[in-house]
């Protein structure tokens, strides 16, 4: 089940409604027993009133906490509840975002959805392929629906813990979490002692009694990133735990903290430039603090995000949509460095930030719930934070209200300004030059909201010719590196001329060039731009706000704004690219062939093309709707890779004849297509495909293919494809049944075996794991699980697009969905081989893993036998049983292992306390060695 209402840890006050009297610094409550996150209204971490005397409790011990040569860390918060939509290249390029800041590791929030833990493999997986300087830990979220069976969350730190990119300290993995307090230090301790590692949570209620938890090497205060009543954030209670666990306490930071949900519907003062202050404050406990941890990356619900806003925001949250934080995450590359290095940098670049909430704090909205708890603790003010590199002079404007600060002093100069009705401007003055000058117009300030939303949009303004550094409100990589600014001049690029306009004004409600495609990429350039828009026969290219790329064959009458406009650089690290709602004008003045300035021109109209033996003719753009789907009963997919040969390609794998690409993004398949649909003009299908080639639709509006020859299908009336995919080439051969609804009791394949696999599943494995086993029925679902059986038990057909989620193992497989499984029936039924097993011994197991080319799985119940039979069940010939409850499967021992004291393997297994399976990263392999042939039994559902 998806979670899409999951929220970041929420942080409130106790006993103080809206309509009583504020609370001051000195009146802070005690710290509430642990409540369940879905109805929880305070997790406050407020001193409390007796300070715990005596020596530090859990014993300063620098060697265990620090490097030797003293490093400090900063970490960043990232909800992975938040990251249901997201594919390995969307980790790849948070992971490229925050690296790029000097962020050391990413803590990974992570509840009890099993999908979670494929989210957290690609997470890996994606650092690793980039060879990241950042690195990743795991944070267990206690107040989510991810239990407390010790077992369980041992087995899950520890199918990461060995991973190269593991954040270790002193080489112990590090292991974090929110809350946590059910496992006790016994719990901890178990945890430390079977994974070697180093513990730094957060659990709430050991104010005074830390004592109590010797196996932490470390606390952090989640809550102390926000000041705790309507009062500026001090270091009051950073000192309190400094007092008791000395240079073993680590804290957080934050730049903001509103939330209007039912629920939960308060702020907590954000005021007087608190995340600039706290960075200071920071610098002020340096000498005692190691780890910073950032919070959050993107939990958009409480308004504490760094990170661009995606798809994948709590329900309800409309207050983050359109205001981006992630300047203040630009801003704090500055504060990052001083506190890792001891010194504030120089300023090199003139910069003013600023920020504000979008209407009056007092106002009163009839249609929008009750006024947020604490709406009182704010004031109305525009805040400003202006790095001038040298003596200027800063005017602030919003609407009628503005204030020129003469003089600034270099270094950052903190300044603000009342709100009024109107838009923001801000303007920096040095030796008589104007150097910026900027109107925000992405953003007006309200006097009559029809919505509360006491969230804050962040903007910044840089100055013309000096040094900038990218900074972005969307999905772009970003860089510390400066970068001189420059004028862009006429470039030629394959064969294209394309001359030089100007920088010229841009809005969402009115686009200077908007009658062709466009796209936002990390890896963002003047050459790639004109590429994109070249290839795609447009005589007209731009770039904006660092990331996008705009291209169309006529352009708005616009008036030019300044050069000076123009000032961010690059996504992809050369040049500039437009500004906030500005961009850099080109046009293709000579070799490139176009129709009339009217229309789009005709090399950007897709064609019938071939693909894997099949040849598919272009059917036209179509109308679409969410509510009548144009191909409705097959599958689709939505990745940040899409593109035409890919989508023809899952479709062909999946046997259906129609494919359509919509959205950007979007790969529909169906066997039919809808009857009545309206066939729109071409032009309305003109969005870029994500994966950075050809068209792919638009909003409602599908491109779609037939296949015309070399593909077998069924008939039309067919509700789904009954041919056998490319997945399933095996012997013997598959027919797909279609997409059921299945539940956890029954299982509507439940007497044969399954697994899971985060990372590696696909059709194609699972039905060869069921075939070899002798199964007559497989199945794949929720992405990652594979099930097989001898008989259907029960369940019921439903929409093919039920099946919706990737196979974990990618390929363009489609793996069921939640509570929804993709099932095949083999043509006939193998017959199984008897195997007779041999021990091997006792190995070592880290990363890679000894046995890392098939499955693994983990039961309360794991026995050798019961490890043995699943793994020859499922074809593999190899199997080891570890950690007492860990099952693996391959069809080969990594090369260059190393055996183990047979001593080492020490832990009973979880279901035969007679038996030995393994150790703490040791493994108990068996060999299998055929003898005889038989029936497949009917294998027990394997794990939990």
């Amino acid at each position: 089940m998806r979670f899409s209402s999951l929220l970041g840890p929420c942080l409130s006050l106790i006993g103080v409604a809206a309509s009583g009297p504020r609370v001051n610094q000195d009146s802070l409550s005690a710290v509430p027993a642990y409540r369940p996150r879905g109805n929880q209204d305070s997790l406050a971490l407020q001193r409390q009133s007796q300070w715990f005397n005596g020596s530090h409790p859990l014993r300063e011990d620098p060697a265990e906490l620090r490097k030797r040569d003293g490093t400090k860390y900063v970490f960043m918060h990232h909800i992975v509840g938040n990251t249901y939509s997201y594919t390995q290249a969307t980790w790849t390029d948070d992971i490229q975002q925050i690296a790029a800041k000097g962020i050391d590791a990413i803590a990974l929030n992570v509840g009890g959805d099993s999908w979670q833990v494929t989210q957290i493999g690609y997470a890996y997986a994606a650092a690793q392929a980039l060879g990241s300087s950042t690195k990743l830990f795991i944070s267990f979220d206690f107040t989510t629906d991810l239990g407390c069976t010790l077992s369980d969350i041992i087995s899950r730190a520890g199918q990461f813990s060995s991973h190269p990119w593991q954040f270790k300290v002193n080489g112990k993995p590090m292991i974090s979490s929110f809350s946590g307090d059910c496992l006790g230090n016994s719990g901890w301790q178990t945890m430390k002692t079977q994974l070697n590692a180093y513990l730094m949570p957060f659990i709430f209620g050991l104010e005074g009694k830390f004592n109590t938890y010797p196996s932490l090497d470390s606390w952090y205060c989640f809550g102390c990133a926000w000041p705790q009543g309507d009062y500026d954030k001090n270091t009051d209670d950073d000192n309190y735990y400094i007092s008791q666990l000395g240079t073993k306490y680590a804290t957080t930071i934050s730049p903001w903290f509103f939330t209007h949900l039912s629920d939960k519907n308060r702020i907590l003062r954000s005021d007087d430039w608190l995340i600039n202050n706290r960075w200071d404050q920071l610098m002020t406990l340096r000498d005692t603090l190691t780890f910073v941890e950032m919070v959050t990356w993107n939990d958009y619900g409480e308004s504490s995000y760094f990170g661009p806003v995606r798809v994948d925001q709590p329900a309800g949250t409309t207050w983050a949509d359109g205001y981006p934080h992630t300047i203040w995450f630009d801003m704090s590359a500055y504060y990052i460095q001083a506190f890792k290095t001891g010194v504030y940098p120089a300023i090199t670049q003139d910069v003013i930030y600023y920020w504000a909430r979008p209407h009056p704090h007092d106002a009163i909205v009839s249609n929008d719930g009750a006024q947020p708890d604490n709406w009182d603790w704010t004031q109305d003010y525009l805040w400003a934070a202006a790095f001038c590199s040298s003596t200027c002079t800063v005017t602030l404007t919003v609407g009628s209200s503005t204030s020129t600060f003469t003089n600034q002093p270099a270094g950052v100069n903190k300044l603000q300004l009342p709100l009024a009705a109107g838009k923001i401007s801000v303007s920096m003055v040095k030796n008589g030059k104007t150097v910026i000058s900027k109107t925000e117009t992405g953003y007006t300030y309200v006097l009559q909201p029809t919505l509360y939303n006491f969230n804050a949009f962040v903007g910044a303004a840089s100055a013309t010719g000096s040094p900038t550094t990218v900074t972005t409100a969307t999905t772009t990589a970003t860089t510390t590196a400066t970068t001189a600014t420059s004028t862009p001049t006429s470039t030629s690029v394959a064969g294209t001329t394309w001359n030089y306009l100007g920088c010229y004004p841009d809005s969402s409600s009115a686009r200077t060039l908007s009658n062709g495609i466009s796209t936002s990429t990390s890896t963002n350039g003047v050459s790639t731009c004109l590429t994109t828009c070249k290839n795609a026969g447009y005589v007209y290219a731009g770039v904006e706000y660092g990331v996008e790329c705009w291209c169309a064959s006529k352009m708005a009458a616009v008036t030019a704004a300044a050069a000076g406009d123009c000032n961010m650089a690059c996504s992809g690290g050369t040049g500039n690219c437009g500004g906030g709602n500005r961009i850099n004008i080109y046009f293709a003045a000579t070799g490139l062939a176009t129709t009339t300035t009217t229309t789009t021109t005709s090399t950007a109209t897709p064609t019938s093309t071939s693909v894997g033996g099949v040849a598919w003719k272009y059917l036209g753009c179509y109308a679409d709707s969410t509510t009548a789907r144009t191909l409705n009963n097959g599958i689709h997919t939505s990745t940040s890779t899409n593109g035409l040969s890919a989508c023809l390609t899952t479709c062909k794998n999946a046997g259906y004849v129609y494919s359509g690409v919509e959205y950007g993004v979007e790969c529909w398949c169906a066997s039919t297509m809808t009857s009545g649909v309206s066939i729109e003009a071409a032009g309305d299908c003109n969005m870029a495909c994500s994966g950075g080639t050809g068209l792919c639709g638009g909003g409602n509006r599908i491109n779609i293919y037939f296949a015309s020859a070399g593909l077998s299908t069924t008939t039309a009336t067919t509700a789904t494809s009954t041919t056998t995919s490319s997945a399933a080439a095996s012997t013997p051969s598959w027919s797909y049944l279609g997409c059921y609804v299945d539940s956890a009791n029954p299982r509507i394949l439940n007497n044969g075996l399954s697994y899971s696999s985060p990372t590696k599943n696909s059709v194609s494995s699972c039905l060869a794991s069921c075939a070899a086993a002798g199964y007559l029925y497989g199945g794949t679902e929720y992405g990652q699980e594979c099930w097989c059986a001898s008989a259907i038990s029960s369940g019921a057909s439903t929409a093919a697009s039920g099946c919706n989620m990737a196979c974990s193992g990618g390929g363009g497989d489609i793996c069921g969905g939640a509570n929804r499984i993709s099932l095949y029936k083999a043509s006939s039924v193998a017959v199984a081989l008897a195997l007779t097993w041999t021990s091997l011994g006792c190995y070592q197991d880290y990363s890679p893993r000894t046995l890392n080319n098939g499955i693994s799985f983990s039961s309360t119940k794991q026995t050798i036998t019961g490890c043995q039979n699943a793994c020859g069940d499922a074809g593999y010939y190899y199997a080891g049983v570890e950690y007492a409850q860990e099952c693996w499967c391959s069809s080969a021992i990594t090369s260059g292992v190393s055996q183990a004291a047979s001593t080492d393997c020490n832990m009973a297994c979880t279901g035969a306390s007679a038996q030995i399976c393994g150790g703490g990263n040791r493994i108990n392999i068996y060999k299998a060695t055929v003898t005889t042939a038989r029936r497949s039994h009917l294998y027990p559902q394997i794990g939990n």
